[in-house]
Formats: C-alpha cells, structure tokens, sequence
C-alpha cells in the first residue's frame, strides 16, 4: 500500500465482508472483497477493502499460537494452570485471541498481558519479573523534589537507530530511512546531533511534528543506520488549581482527526456520562483521567493500524497501551471541548529505555498541562496517590519527545504505508518499490550519558 493517508477508514465494510472478517474467514473474506473491487464502487471503499486485505495479512502475523500451544506456554509458567483456567481467561478476554479460518488462534504477547491484567495469575508466576527497586526509588524521589522544589533538569545522551538483520537486507539496493530524533517541546531545550552513522540527506526542522532524521543509502549486510544525540529535558511544576480556572477558554486542538480522533455517538454518550453537567474545565479533565486511570487496565495491543477505531477499542474493552490510553483520553477531552494533543517519543532514565506515549492538555491560565495515563493508572493500582496526582498535569524529566502529533507526515515523507501510520518511536524503512518489514531489522536504543543539571 502507497501514502500514509488513512481517511478512508471512516468508510464502513461491506455487512458481509465485515462479518467473515470478524468471524475469521480470511480466505472468504478476501475472495468477496475480490468481487466488490470489481463493481462501481466509491473510491474510498476500495481503498478500504485493499487496506482491510492488509488488516487481515497483520492479524495472522500477529496470532500465532493455537490453544494446545497457548495452554502449554502457560503451564511452564504459572503454577498448577489447568485447561479450564484457558478457556475462563478466553472468555473473559484476559487471553487476546480471535478467530482465523476456523481456529482459535491468541496474540504472540498473550503471555505477557495475563501477569498484568490478571493480578491472581501474577501470583501464581513460577519466575516472578523482578521489579527495579532503584528505578521505582529514583521515579518517587525526583517526583517529590519536582513538587516540593518547582522544577528539575537532566541531560539526556543517547544512540538510537536500526539494524538489518542478516540475510534480510537487498543488498547494493537503495533504502530509505526515517529515525526519529529530539523535538522542541516544552520541556525540551538545546537539542544537539552529535553523530550519525551515515550524511543524513535531510534532517526535518525542529518543531516539526513528527520529527526525523533521513538516510538515503545502498544497504550492505547487516548494516546499522543510527544516530547519536543530546538534548535537555527540564520540566517546571504546574500547581493545578480548580479555583483558578478561567470562564474563558481557548477552543483549538477540540477539532476531530479522522480516522482516530472522532466524536462517535459511543464516546459523545461516554464523555457525557463521565463530565455530567460540570463546567470547570480543569475538573472535566481530571474526571477523565480518573476514569481512565481507575477503569483502562495497561494491556499490550497488537500494531496500531490493524485497529480500527483506538479510542473505541480502549473504551469498550477496558485495555490498552501507553498510547491507546492518551489517545481516549484526547478523544473525550475534544468531545467536551477541552483542548488536547499528543507527545510521544521515549521514556528513559538510568535503568532504562522504551517506547512511550502521554497526552496533552490545556486550561487557562495554566496552559499546556500533561496527562500520561498509563503511569497514572500504574500508580493508583499500586495505592500511590502522590504519583496519580502528579501525572495528571505533570511528567517527570524522563522524556525523549520525538512527535507531537497523531497520525502525520513524515518530512520528507515515506512512500509506502507505514508500519505505524500514526507514530514513530523506533523507526521505518523502505526501498524504491516495497516497504520493509519490522522483522527485517533489529531495534537500536543506547543509553550513553544522563545525568541531573
């Protein structure tokens, strides 16, 4: 698939498509998708219907093992786990699964998800994860120095990039690659490129959206495209203040952004539901963060553009990452009219580095505030209150912000599809005429210096 414009999801499946689909029948599915694209149809549908072909092709890489395999998996690591359990955690949807062709096939990270949305499973763990008692010390120490103090700054020193695994490149083939790289934000100062492993043939302005840097090269085996930077985070506190709030407030960033951002009639109902007849904006927002926080429990999804609708699914499902989280809440913050965007890049502190998503938000007079909900609802299951509190208005230092929109361009842009259409933490690759796979490369993050300024 060519171009990065995925409007035409707004357009529904035909009913009988849609439902062998659902029902896993790829195979039919794609033989009457075959028929549709050969009637006088809109545009706009037939983009649909190719991108839905695309869907299911996603959906079969991503469930990949069968029930006898799942239960298995399971055995060797919880305790005592009985096949009745599986079919209790399927039905409950602890267990991600669907159904392909006939057979029940759950998510290649099913495993990881149970420990987390299933806290008795975690308990019966035969190797319990071994949580970073220094990194949980050091996150509630800067936290408490943020608020008692009023600010804090660090300085972030990393590599990042990608590796071709071997025997997976077109060797002497041109490929094109887009890392992302520091953006000025708000909390972002003196960003610095201080090595890269090849001459960029474009670096995109530093406020760009989705910022990157560009690589246009003949590819050797197992070859490494990185780039090394620096920058400063440093974050001031924001004293929330319901008293505080103006009756006046600005109404940019509450538009829709289709296909994600959009005010269906389940999430008008559902914001309605959770803000009921109040009109402090600052309470409004905080009313949505506590529904997330108390109600979406942190769930590893599969890839972004093989969902649909990502504020539904987190709303409907009670489940989501990082970004399916900020992402409903963005939704149901713009339904009610309050001003909402995205931040994304990576989280990294001394102990460690990872892909991470947070949202937005503004109310006068205190103007942009944070909101990362996953962390907040992280914390409140942990009966950490101070840490809820703070991640709703505020973030900690430990922030890499590569984009600050959902769902644009790249500049200069790639010419196939997107493995992720909507973000970028890791990077994307091309040749001249196909897309690269994710499995075709290896991810590069390097931690080389952080230390408190």
């Amino acid at each position: 698939m060519n171009d990065n414009n995925l409007g035409f999801l707004i357009a529904n499946l035909p009913e009988d498509v849609e439902k062998l689909v659902d029902s896993g029948e790829f195979e039919k599915a794609n033989k009457l998708i075959d028929i549709y694209l050969q009637r006088n149809i809109s545009g706009a549908l037939k983009e649909r219907l190719n991108f839905e072909r695309y869907r299911m092709e996603i959906l079969k890489k991503e469930y990949i093992y069968d029930f006898e395999m799942a239960l298995k998996m399971l055995q060797e690591q919880i305790k005592d786990f009985e096949v009745e359990e599986l079919e209790r955690l399927k039905e409950e949807r602890y267990a991600d699964w669907i159904n392909i062709n006939g057979k029940v096939m759950f998510h290649k990270r099913f495993l990881e998800n149970i420990p987390k949305t299933h806290p008795s499973m975690k308990e019966r763990l035969i190797n319990k994860p071994q949580e970073n008692e220094e990194a949980r010390k050091l996150q509630e120490s800067i936290i408490k120095e943020i608020i008692e103090k009023g600010e804090k700054s660090y300085f972030i020193h990393l590599k990042t990039g990608i590796k071709f695994k071997k025997g997976k490149g077109r060797l002497n083939e041109t490929v094109r690659v887009h890392l992302p790289i520091p953006q000025k934000a708000r909390q972002i100062k003196n960003i610095k490129i201080l090595n890269t492993s090849h001459i960029p043939k474009f670096i995109s302005p530093e406020t760009y959206p989705q910022r990157t840097i560009y690589f246009e090269e003949k590819l050797k085996e197992e070859e490494s495209f990185t780039v090394e930077y620096s920058y400063e985070n440093h974050v001031k506190y924001i004293d929330l203040d319901y008293n505080k709030v103006l009756d006046r407030q600005p109404n940019f960033y509450t538009s829709e952004w289709p296909p994600q951002i959009v005010f269906t009639p389940f999430l008008k109902d559902l914001a309605r539901e959770i803000v009921k007849d109040e009109k402090n904006q600052l309470k409004k927002a905080r009313k949505i963060y506590d529904y997330i926080t108390q109600n979406v429990i942190y769930s590893y999804v599969r890839p972004y553009v093989s969902i649909i609708n990502i504020p539904e699914y987190a709303a409907y499902n009670l489940k989501g990452d990082c970004g399916v989280q900020a992402l409903l809440f963005i939704t149901l913050c713009r339904i009610v009219g309050i001003p909402a965007k995205w931040q994304s890049g990576l989280y990294v502190d001394p102990y460690s580095i990872s892909p991470h998503d947070w949202a937005q938000f503004y109310v006068e007079p205190f103007g942009w505030c944070f909101a990362d909900l996953s962390f907040g609802g992280s914390s409140l299951r942990k009966q950490n209150e101070e840490r809820w509190n703070f991640y709703f208005g505020n973030l900690d230092p430990f922030r890499m912000v590569a984009n600050s929109e959902f769902h644009y361009n790249f500049y200069p842009p790639k010419h196939f599809l997107r493995l992720d259409p909507y973000d970028n933490q890791i990077g994307e690759a091309e040749y001249f005429d196909k897309a690269i796979d994710r499995d075709d490369f290896e991810i590069i993050m390097e931690k080389i210096e952080i230390r408190e300024i």
